[in-house]
């Protein structure tokens, strides 16, 4: 009965079709991405691909290791020189471009300096040139202390409480940084998201007819008159329902990612995220904030296609349902920017598919007086949805009436 479910939806022309686009947006999508990774030789030339990660990757790990006070020494000491040579002083643009070729392999270090010693909510790319040796070891402590003096100005309004969580997660983190080339990482995370909701809405699209086909087709009064049609069929639909999300979430991830990082490398997935978003309050590497972001993406693609099955139960139209997911990831984050109300907008199913953001802002959640990040809240609060959706789905497919 389960495989019959799964061949009848795929036996339609319009989802064979999706399947294909699918492919397409996965090839492109992960072009773009590998496209993001950028290196400029000794003669000024730009390149991307495989052969500007693998030179990239040569450059960053030459200065791979603990960011120690040492090493950040030797960096000032590389930027100045590099500062000061006749290519970085030159007018023409190409020849800065070789200027700025020496100083890709520091590049990822120089960013975190500039981040240390800019304001909280800005970003100084010129910081660095003014960082004498005996500052640069501070930058650890410039974080937490940059943090404090933000939480103090009253530019943003926290409660005592919300700003007690924010330097407790800023102490807790683990320094000095390890740093290495982690640019495969960098650009997978900042592109997954968007791939990740076009996957949500195709496979929402594939289910969404999986409870009303047999109404669409006349052939409901067969199926409900049958021995095992109101219990094992039902039963067989949601089951079929729930291998099509899982399986295509879980292949077209694996695919996306596995083509990004086998064609820009794996390296850097230990590496702590606050190399690449320095005011995150997420303590975890690349590896830990790309499961993090995979999860809260497979729950919202779960409690989308859970609703599109819902709506076409009760309404027994597929196309209905085809409009749930659309409504639910799509629509919701518009009416979050008319909504003048954070912690509501905060609920809303649409930040499942948002987790790299959330990583990047640091959004918190008050419940009662204990503070918590968004994704660590509403990750598991959708699951539960997700467990309760799933009896009220057979409940109402199972007592559907025949006209």
């Amino acid at each position: 009965m389960l495989r019959f479910e799964i061949k009848k939806i795929f036996s339609k022309p319009k989802n064979k079709i999706a399947v294909v686009l699918l492919f397409i947006v996965l090839i492109i999508t992960s072009i773009l991405t590998i496209n993001r990774v950028e290196y400029v030789d000794e003669n000024g030339n730009h390149s991307v691909g495989i052969s500007a990660s693998h030179n990239l990757r040569e450059a960053r790990n030459e200065w791979a290791g603990y960011l120690t006070e040492d090493t950040l020494r030797k960096v000032l000491d590389e930027n100045t020189a590099i500062n000061n040579s006749k290519e970085a002083l030159s007018d023409d643009i190409i020849e800065q471009d070789k200027a700025y070729a020496k100083k890709q392999g520091i590049a990822g270090i120089i960013d975190v300096i500039n981040s240390a010693f800019s304001g909280y909510r800005d970003y100084d790319y010129y910081a660095v040139n003014s960082v004498s040796e005996d500052e640069v070891g501070t930058i650890y402590e410039r974080r937490i202390a940059t943090l404090k003096d933000w939480l103090d100005s009253g530019e943003e309004t926290f409660t005592t409480e919300e700003k007690n969580f924010l330097i407790q997660q800023y102490e807790n983190l683990k320094t000095p940084f390890y740093y290495e080339y982690a640019d495969g990482w960098s650009a997978l995370l900042q592109n997954i998201s968007t791939f990740i909701l076009i996957l949500a809405l195709a496979i929402g699209f594939f289910v969404s007819g999986i409870f009303s086909d047999e109404f669409q087709t006349k052939s409901d009064s067969i199926f409900f008159s049958t021995k095992l049609g109101r219990n094992k069929g039902v039963l067989s639909k949601m089951v079929a329902g729930f291998s099509i999300v899982s399986v295509f979430y879980i292949l077209f991830i694996l695919l996306y990612t596995c083509i990004v990082l086998f064609v820009l490398g794996a390296d850097g997935a230990n590496c702590p995220i606050q190399l690449d978003l320095w005011r995150s309050v997420y303590n975890v590497t690349f590896l830990q904030a790309y499961l993090l972001i995979v999860l809260g993406g497979y729950v919202g693609t779960l409690f989308a296609s859970l609703l599109a099955m819902l709506v076409s139960a009760i309404t027994h139209s597929t196309t209905t349902a085809i409009i749930v997911p659309f409504i639910v990831l799509c629509a919701f984050p518009f009416l979050s920017r008319i909504i003048t109300l954070p912690q509501l907008c905060s609920f809303f199913p649409d930040q499942l598919l948002e987790i790299y953001l959330d990583i990047k802002e640091s959004g918190l959640i008050n419940l009662g007086g204990k503070i918590t990040t968004i994704a660590t809240f509403i990750i598991p609060l959708y699951a539960i949805i997700c467990l309760m959706i799933q009896p009220i789905l057979y409940n109402t497919y199972k007592k559907a009436e025949i006209k």
